[in-house]
């Protein structure tokens, strides 16, 4: 299979079978910045479980696929893990990428579990989909909430990133519920990999909104408010959990005062959530990011849900996994509805400061 980089991460157990899992994310292309640490929280994970003995008495190993950040190459990695034996796939970050996985798993009745994929139609492909973070249409209400009631925000505009399924479902949800109080001035729009957004400012400039919403991921937005500030564009920047630490790699300190959601921070922890902030930067650099706890929860969630299943068979895998009812993980607990999506999953609205994004308060509408 040339068309992909495959690891395998594997702790010396005993001479048993091991279980093949297959890991999806972008190590190259755009997505790379936010998707990569998967692979790090992924095998740190496997470490763990490894350490302690594996599963049903076996050793945990990861076979890892580069997606190349396309929706095409997520599908053939997809294919790929499951021509190399996977029992189950994690991954991916971007919705559009894990919607080309999970048709493709679907369809081969292998289970998939995507740590950070939000776009509601992810899990309606199949019974063999699931996902651990939050679902665009929760996020979009407890934005336009936080905007309307929080930020006092009476008047905003939209910028849409038209080449993003995220990025028209987010707005759309956002849009939806902000109209119901507040008044949405315009609507803009904006293709990727743009860099140049001084037209649409310019029509943002004469309104002058209370709020502009950027639901996009980190490149775009970025630019977007850096081009904004040197505008003298006053107005409160908010954006979904598409923002994430790499936005100061290209906004700079223009960012800052600029507010984000996000299913998990280390500023709003349990014990065990320490824990395993302490373990985790003992070997990896940097902050732990919300992608990372996901994914390593990911991990020991289909971990424990084989363990409940005494099988590593597909089949009995995605049983296990539909009747997960209060697994205990660093991001808090996970039960999952007949979609396979989370409930009760908080969401946190972080603001980007000058040491990074600060924990501003918890919402759960």
């Amino acid at each position: 299979m040339g068309l992909f980089i495959v690891m395998t991460t594997v702790v010396s157990l005993p001479a048993e079978e091991p279980i093949k899992i297959g890991i999806i994310f972008a190590r190259t292309g755009p997505a790379a910045p936010d998707s990569a640490v998967g692979f790090d929280a992924a095998r740190f994970a496997a470490g763990e479980i490894n350490r302690r003995g594996g599963v049903l008495k076996r050793p945990v190993e990861l076979l890892e696929f580069d997606n190349k950040s396309t929706p095409l190459e997520s599908r053939r990695a997809a294919r790929a893990a499951v021509e190399h034996g996977a029992v189950c796939v994690i991954g991916a970050v971007w919705s559009s990428h894990s919607l080309a996985m999970a048709r493709e798993l679907q369809k081969q009745k292998i289970p998939m579990i995507s740590p950070s994929s939000t776009l509601p139609e992810l899990t309606l492909t199949g019974d063999h989909i699931f996902r651990i973070c939050h679902t665009d249409t929760f996020q979009g209400e407890v934005l336009a909430n936080f905007a309307l009631e929080d930020l006092a925000a009476r008047t905003a505009v939209v910028l849409t990133n038209t080449n993003s399924r995220y990025s028209m479902g987010l707005s759309g949800y956002f849009t939806r519920h902000f109209q119901k109080k507040g008044q949405l001035l315009w609507e803009g729009d904006y293709s990727r990999n743009a860099t140049d957004f001084s037209t649409m400012l310019t029509r943002v400039q004469a309104l002058k909104p209370d709020l502009v919403f950027v639901p996009d991921h980190f490149r775009e937005s970025a630019y977007i408010i850096r081009q904004a500030r040197t505008m003298g564009i006053g107005s409160v920047f908010l954006g979904g959990d598409g923002w994430e630490e790499s936005m100061y790699k290209y906004g700079g300190n223009a960012i800052n005062g600029s507010y984000r959601s996000a299913s998990w921070h280390p500023g709003a922890t349990t014990e065990k959530a320490r824990r395993f902030v302490k373990r985790y930067t003992e070997k990896n650099s940097g902050p732990v990011q919300s992608d990372e706890a996901r994914t390593y929860d990911a991990l020991l969630l289909l971990a424990d849900a084989m363990e409940r299943a005494g099988s590593a068979a597909p089949a009995s895998i995605r049983k296990a996994l539909a009747e997960t009812r209060n697994f205990q993980g660093v991001t808090g607990s996970i039960t999952f509805d007949s979609n396979g999506d989370p409930i009760d999953r908080p969401l946190f609205i972080l603001k980007f400061d000058n040491s990074g994004s600060v924990l501003h308060r918890r919402k759960i509408p």
